[in-house]
């Protein structure tokens, strides 16, 4: 037997290569995705997300995106849908790779001494603040509350409502907001213009809740993935926006995000 295998011929070189190359392309083809969490506010602000935290799923246009994005780069994200301030707590203290939607200008307190990175902007929309039908000209002097989702950072008047100018107040939903402004509870409220555009349909609000355009010192909100953990995924990020802007517009266009005409356009 060994005088066998010593006189067995040897396989020869291009066999070997071929051998070795089909190895290197199984262990390509069969590379394991990379995989990163991902926390999601429990809210339905549908069309731009909607979180059901019975199965930790999300859906609507962001996490379409974040899909696209996902199968482009061969990464697969977990979604861990939270209370808004329970996540935003959770995730600074590091439990999660990624939060979205995120913003600069959200939760500074808890950011602060922590260096976080965001993408460009996934969705640029207009942020409305609505009134009852005969307020639209609602100066800021004549705001008395200010009705917003829990959790959500009022930035733009927190200096109103630090001073007790401004009533701030509060519901789980963007559906209770719209309700509450109905029946009388808050003179102001403020939601994404999709979102508000969504809800008085389901809702058949019709013409009794309108745009204060005096209101809204700055119309165009933006919403970003963040990271603290993974900036070379964020890069990768901004790089497939670039690339792949026709398929961004292709969802936003499926969703109704298309940018319409802004409230100061629409009540000259």
């Amino acid at each position: 037997m060994l005088a066998s295998l010593i006189t067995r011929p040897s396989q020869p070189r291009q066999w070997l290569c071929c051998c070795f190359l089909m190895l290197g392309l199984t262990g390509y083809t069969n590379a394991e995705p990379r995989q990163y969490t991902v926390v999601v506010q429990d809210i339905d602000y549908y069309p731009i997300y909607r979180a059901d935290p019975a199965n930790n799923r999300y859906s609507g246009y962001m996490a379409d995106l974040m899909e696209a994005f996902a199968d482009h780069a061969d990464i697969e994200f977990t979604y861990h849908v939270r209370p808004i301030r329970r996540m935003t707590h959770e995730y600074t203290a590091g439990a999660y790779d990624f939060a979205i939607p995120d913003n600069p200008n959200w939760n500074g307190p808890e950011k602060l001494g922590i260096s976080v990175t965001y993408t460009k902007p996934l969705l640029t929309f207009e942020d409305v603040i609505y009134v009852a039908a005969g307020q639209a000209h609602m100066e800021p002097d004549d705001m008395r509350d200010f009705g917003t989702i829990d959790g959500f950072t009022p930035w733009k008047f927190q200096d109103r409502i630090d001073s007790g100018q401004v009533e701030l107040k509060t519901a789980r939903r963007p559906s209770n907001l719209v309700r509450m402004a109905l029946a009388g509870r808050i003179e102001t409220f403020n939601l994404a213009a999709p979102v508000a555009r969504h809800q008085f349909e389901v809702l058949n609000v019709g013409d009794r809740l309108v745009p204060a355009p005096r209101l809204m010192q700055t119309r165009a909100s933006h919403y970003h993935l963040s990271t603290l953990k993974h900036p070379e995924i964020i890069a990768e990020f901004n790089q497939f926006l670039t690339d792949r802007q026709a398929l961004v517009q292709s969802l936003q266009q499926q969703y109704g995000l298309e940018k319409p005409a802004t409230i100061s356009q629409r009540t000259q």
